[in-house]
């Protein structure tokens, strides 16, 4: 499992290189916080807590929303890290933004 959760981290610090690079999205405070407390636990707290990733927003309206946290946390290969609920909420949001189709 820490070898999983190794792999999302990197995937998920890689996509938000990718935004700032592409789509001008900084994305400090949440790297900082992946930094701090992992990727896995990061991700889990803003789920926790209702919210969108940082970047959301202007990631889907750059057309980049594959980039986000939240489809990260819904590609089936990260789906041990995760609770069926977790997963549920991302599909969910990215749905309500046009994502899946």
């Amino acid at each position: 499992m820490i070898v999983l959760e190794k792999q999302f981290e990197e995937e998920l610090i890689k996509n938000c290189q990718i935004a700032e690079k592409e789509c001008g999205c900084k994305l400090t405070r949440f790297l900082q916080t992946v930094e701090k407390f992992g990727g896995v636990k990061t991700a889990k707290e803003i789920l926790r807590k209702g919210r969108l990733s940082d970047g959301f927003d202007k990631l889907q309206e750059a057309g980049r929303i594959e980039l986000t946290m939240e489809a990260l946390v819904c590609d089936s290969k990260y789906g041990d890290l995760f609770t069926d609920d977790e997963v549920n909420s991302c599909y969910e949001v990215l749905c309500e933004h046009g994502y899946y189709k």
